[in-house]
């Protein structure tokens, strides 16, 4: 009687330990909140706008080439660069982005690392250095 009270013990401790590491494990996975300044570009030319006079380039790169005579250049997405690391980040909505090209901005966004994504919630063009 007490080995089985015993093993029923170690059973549900080994249980509780499994589910504590399974619900730390998805929070760390979690998308992370944070205010970062960088760039607003493309994915195909990414860390290149990373100084002002660009925009042109990238609301081009973001069409596509069809507009400019060469339908072969696929439309890119919209990405932010972080001054910090010069990570590059895929905006999930890049309507919120569309008024920045090639912009120094400071944004509110969700971070998801593991996707190297992020979604927008806050834009503001950065203050002039």
């Amino acid at each position: 009687m007490k080995r089985k009270r015993m093993n029923r013990s170690r059973i549900v401790l080994v249980f509780l330990l499994v589910c504590g590491l399974v619900a730390l494990g998805s929070m760390s996975a979690q998308q992370s909140a944070a205010s970062r300044t960088g760039w607003i570009s493309d994915e195909s030319c990414g860390t290149q706008h990373t100084k002002p006079g660009r925009a042109d380039c990238v609301q081009k790169c973001w069409r596509g080439g069809a507009s400019v005579g060469h339908p072969e250049w696929k439309p890119q997405r919209a990405v932010f660069v972080a001054d910090d690391d010069q990570a590059i980040w895929i905006v999930e909505n890049p309507e919120t982005v569309r008024n920045f090209p090639a912009a120094h901005v400071v944004l509110e966004a969700k971070f998801d690392p593991a996707k190297k994504t992020i979604h927008v919630e806050k834009i503001n063009a950065a203050a002039a250095q």
